[in-house]
Protein backbone atom coordinates (compact mmCIF):
# COMPACT_ATOMS: atom_id res chain seq x y z
CA UNK A 1 0.00 0.00 0.00
CA UNK A 2 1.31 3.69 -0.73
CA UNK A 3 1.26 5.94 1.78
CA UNK A 4 1.25 9.98 0.55
CA UNK A 5 4.63 11.82 2.17
CA UNK A 6 2.87 15.14 1.33
CA UNK A 7 1.32 15.65 5.33
CA UNK A 8 4.74 14.74 6.48
CA UNK A 9 6.78 16.73 4.29
CA UNK A 10 4.15 20.04 4.93
CA UNK A 11 4.87 19.40 8.88
CA UNK A 12 8.52 19.46 8.19
CA UNK A 13 8.19 22.52 5.69
CA UNK A 14 6.21 24.17 9.04
CA UNK A 15 8.74 23.14 11.45
CA UNK A 16 12.06 24.59 9.38
CA UNK A 17 10.08 28.22 8.70
CA UNK A 18 9.42 28.21 12.62
CA UNK A 19 12.96 27.23 13.39
CA UNK A 20 14.18 29.81 10.93
CA UNK A 21 12.02 32.81 12.60
CA UNK A 22 9.68 32.93 8.82
CA UNK A 23 6.09 33.23 9.33
CA UNK A 24 3.90 30.47 8.82
CA UNK A 25 0.50 30.37 6.95
CA UNK A 26 -2.06 31.91 8.97
CA UNK A 27 -5.95 30.42 9.25
CA UNK A 28 -9.31 32.52 9.25
CA UNK A 29 -11.64 31.70 12.01
CA UNK A 30 -13.93 28.79 11.25
CA UNK A 31 -17.86 29.66 11.48
CA UNK A 32 -19.63 26.40 11.99
CA UNK A 33 -22.94 27.61 12.30
CA UNK A 34 -25.59 30.38 13.64
CA UNK A 35 -27.70 29.20 16.11
CA UNK A 36 -31.37 30.81 16.58
CA UNK A 37 -34.85 30.56 15.06
CA UNK A 38 -35.83 30.78 11.31
CA UNK A 39 -38.92 32.07 11.97
CA UNK A 40 -40.10 34.44 14.30
CA UNK A 41 -43.37 36.85 14.56
CA UNK A 42 -43.38 40.51 13.96
CA UNK A 43 -42.53 42.46 16.35
CA UNK A 44 -41.31 39.92 18.65
CA UNK A 45 -37.27 38.89 19.10
CA UNK A 46 -35.11 36.21 18.89
CA UNK A 47 -31.65 35.22 19.80
CA UNK A 48 -28.42 33.80 17.71
CA UNK A 49 -25.39 32.32 18.77
CA UNK A 50 -22.38 31.92 16.30
CA UNK A 51 -20.20 28.89 16.84
CA UNK A 52 -16.76 29.62 15.40
CA UNK A 53 -13.10 28.27 15.89
CA UNK A 54 -10.09 29.10 15.48
CA UNK A 55 -6.65 27.07 14.69
CA UNK A 56 -4.74 28.03 17.01
CA UNK A 57 -6.40 29.38 20.34
CA UNK A 58 -6.96 33.37 19.60
CA UNK A 59 -8.94 36.18 21.25
CA UNK A 60 -12.30 36.53 18.41
CA UNK A 61 -13.95 39.73 17.94
CA UNK A 62 -17.73 39.46 16.50
CA UNK A 63 -19.15 42.02 14.47
CA UNK A 64 -22.73 41.91 13.48
CA UNK A 65 -25.39 43.61 11.20
CA UNK A 66 -28.66 43.32 10.25
CA UNK A 67 -30.97 43.80 7.08
CA UNK A 68 -35.05 44.75 8.54
CA UNK A 69 -35.60 45.10 12.37
CA UNK A 70 -32.77 45.82 14.72
CA UNK A 71 -30.07 44.70 16.65
CA UNK A 72 -30.06 44.93 20.85
CA UNK A 73 -28.32 43.20 23.61
CA UNK A 74 -24.62 42.01 22.06
CA UNK A 75 -23.08 39.44 23.99
CA UNK A 76 -20.19 39.22 21.68
CA UNK A 77 -20.76 35.77 20.02
CA UNK A 78 -24.49 36.35 20.59
CA UNK A 79 -26.93 38.62 19.63
CA UNK A 80 -30.75 39.85 20.06
CA UNK A 81 -32.76 40.49 17.07
CA UNK A 82 -36.06 42.44 17.15
CA UNK A 83 -38.13 41.61 13.91
CA UNK A 84 -39.86 44.76 12.42
CA UNK A 85 -43.70 45.49 12.91
CA UNK A 86 -45.09 44.03 9.85
CA UNK A 87 -44.01 40.34 8.36
CA UNK A 88 -41.87 39.67 5.36
CA UNK A 89 -37.39 38.96 5.81
CA UNK A 90 -35.14 39.71 7.98
CA UNK A 91 -31.50 38.84 7.96
CA UNK A 92 -28.79 38.47 10.28
CA UNK A 93 -25.07 38.84 9.91
CA UNK A 94 -21.49 38.08 11.39
CA UNK A 95 -18.34 38.31 11.23
CA UNK A 96 -15.58 36.70 13.37
CA UNK A 97 -12.08 38.42 13.01
CA UNK A 98 -9.02 36.67 14.86
CA UNK A 99 -5.72 38.45 16.84
CA UNK A 100 -4.02 38.05 13.17
CA UNK A 101 -6.92 40.62 11.30
CA UNK A 102 -8.12 37.03 9.87
CA UNK A 103 -11.94 36.96 9.37
CA UNK A 104 -14.45 34.79 8.04
CA UNK A 105 -18.52 36.09 7.59
CA UNK A 106 -22.18 34.34 7.52
CA UNK A 107 -25.73 34.93 7.99
CA UNK A 108 -29.29 33.57 8.61
CA UNK A 109 -32.45 34.66 6.66
CA UNK A 110 -35.50 34.94 9.25
CA UNK A 111 -38.93 34.51 7.88
CA UNK A 112 -40.75 37.59 9.75
CA UNK A 113 -44.52 36.26 10.29
CA UNK A 114 -47.80 38.33 10.61
CA UNK A 115 -48.43 39.04 14.13
CA UNK A 116 -51.15 37.21 15.17
CA UNK A 117 -53.59 37.19 18.07
CA UNK A 118 -57.08 35.46 19.46
CA UNK A 119 -59.74 38.62 20.07
CA UNK A 120 -62.84 36.87 21.11
CA UNK A 121 -64.04 33.22 21.16
CA UNK A 122 -68.24 32.86 22.05
CA UNK A 123 -70.77 30.95 22.14
CA UNK A 124 -74.15 32.52 23.73
CA UNK A 125 -77.44 34.43 23.45
CA UNK A 126 -78.58 37.79 22.74
CA UNK A 127 -82.02 39.13 24.07
CA UNK A 128 -84.17 40.38 22.11
CA UNK A 129 -83.84 43.99 21.01
CA UNK A 130 -80.68 44.35 22.63
CA UNK A 131 -76.66 44.20 21.76
CA UNK A 132 -73.31 42.49 22.99
CA UNK A 133 -70.33 44.35 22.62
CA UNK A 134 -66.74 43.64 23.17
CA UNK A 135 -63.72 45.89 22.81
CA UNK A 136 -60.21 45.79 21.93
CA UNK A 137 -57.34 48.39 20.68
CA UNK A 138 -55.86 48.04 16.92
CA UNK A 139 -53.03 49.17 15.32
CA UNK A 140 -53.32 50.59 11.98
CA UNK A 141 -52.70 48.23 9.12
CA UNK A 142 -54.23 45.25 10.99
CA UNK A 143 -57.63 42.99 10.57
CA UNK A 144 -60.06 41.58 11.95
CA UNK A 145 -60.68 38.03 10.53
CA UNK A 146 -62.52 35.02 11.71
CA UNK A 147 -66.46 33.37 11.52
CA UNK A 148 -69.73 33.20 13.03
CA UNK A 149 -73.54 31.98 12.63
CA UNK A 150 -76.15 31.81 14.56
CA UNK A 151 -79.34 28.71 13.67
CA UNK A 152 -81.96 30.85 15.52
CA UNK A 153 -82.06 34.46 14.16
CA UNK A 154 -81.29 37.27 11.99
CA UNK A 155 -78.85 38.76 14.04
CA UNK A 156 -76.01 41.35 12.78
CA UNK A 157 -72.03 41.39 13.16
CA UNK A 158 -71.22 44.77 13.44
CA UNK A 159 -66.96 46.30 13.93
CA UNK A 160 -67.50 50.04 14.50
CA UNK A 161 -64.08 52.41 15.80
CA UNK A 162 -64.91 54.01 18.99
CA UNK A 163 -66.81 57.40 17.78
CA UNK A 164 -69.37 55.42 15.57
CA UNK A 165 -69.57 52.96 18.23
CA UNK A 166 -70.79 55.97 20.42
CA UNK A 167 -73.03 57.46 17.97
CA UNK A 168 -74.64 54.00 16.88
CA UNK A 169 -75.19 53.18 21.08
CA UNK A 170 -77.10 56.60 21.46
CA UNK A 171 -79.38 55.60 18.41
CA UNK A 172 -77.47 58.39 15.94
CA UNK A 173 -76.22 57.57 12.72
CA UNK A 174 -73.23 55.62 12.26
CA UNK A 175 -70.42 53.72 9.86
CA UNK A 176 -69.35 50.51 10.43
CA UNK A 177 -66.40 48.60 8.61
CA UNK A 178 -68.29 45.54 8.53
CA UNK A 179 -71.96 44.18 8.34
CA UNK A 180 -72.96 40.96 8.28
CA UNK A 181 -75.63 38.66 8.67
CA UNK A 182 -74.54 34.45 9.67
CA UNK A 183 -78.48 33.27 9.75
CA UNK A 184 -78.44 29.77 9.02
CA UNK A 185 -74.78 30.01 7.70
CA UNK A 186 -71.11 29.47 8.68
CA UNK A 187 -69.89 32.85 7.86
CA UNK A 188 -66.12 33.70 7.29
CA UNK A 189 -65.22 37.73 7.21
CA UNK A 190 -61.98 39.90 7.20
CA UNK A 191 -62.15 43.74 8.08
CA UNK A 192 -59.24 45.62 7.71
CA UNK A 193 -58.61 48.75 10.18
CA UNK A 194 -56.33 51.61 8.62
CA UNK A 195 -56.93 54.14 12.02
CA UNK A 196 -55.18 52.77 14.89
CA UNK A 197 -57.56 53.05 18.33
CA UNK A 198 -59.99 51.29 20.22
CA UNK A 199 -62.45 49.04 18.01
CA UNK A 200 -65.84 47.62 19.04
CA UNK A 201 -66.94 44.33 18.09
CA UNK A 202 -70.79 44.38 18.20
CA UNK A 203 -73.27 41.15 17.71
CA UNK A 204 -77.03 43.32 17.50
CA UNK A 205 -79.87 42.08 17.90
CA UNK A 206 -81.82 45.54 18.41
CA UNK A 207 -84.04 44.68 15.70
CA UNK A 208 -85.55 41.39 16.86
CA UNK A 209 -88.20 40.47 19.20
CA UNK A 210 -86.83 37.00 20.16
CA UNK A 211 -83.30 36.21 22.23
CA UNK A 212 -80.98 34.80 19.43
CA UNK A 213 -78.20 32.19 19.96
CA UNK A 214 -74.89 33.03 18.27
CA UNK A 215 -71.52 31.95 17.94
CA UNK A 216 -68.49 33.94 17.36
CA UNK A 217 -64.45 33.54 16.40
CA UNK A 218 -62.70 36.41 16.12
CA UNK A 219 -58.54 36.63 15.37
CA UNK A 220 -56.35 39.99 14.65
CA UNK A 221 -53.72 39.85 12.35
CA UNK A 222 -50.87 42.71 11.31
CA UNK A 223 -50.17 43.25 7.74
Amino acid sequence: MHCSSRPIQFAAFLALLAAAGCPQPKDAPVISSIDGRRSVEARDSADYVCRATDLYPKQLVYSWLQQGGRLGWDWGDSVRWFAPDSSGRGLVRVTVTDEDGLSASDSIVITVRAETAGVLFWDGAVKGGEYRAWSDTVRAGYKFYGYCGSDTGDIFLLVMDDSNFTRWAAGQAANSLLQRSPWNTKDTFSVRVEAAGMHHIIMDNTRGAEDYNFWLYIWKAGP
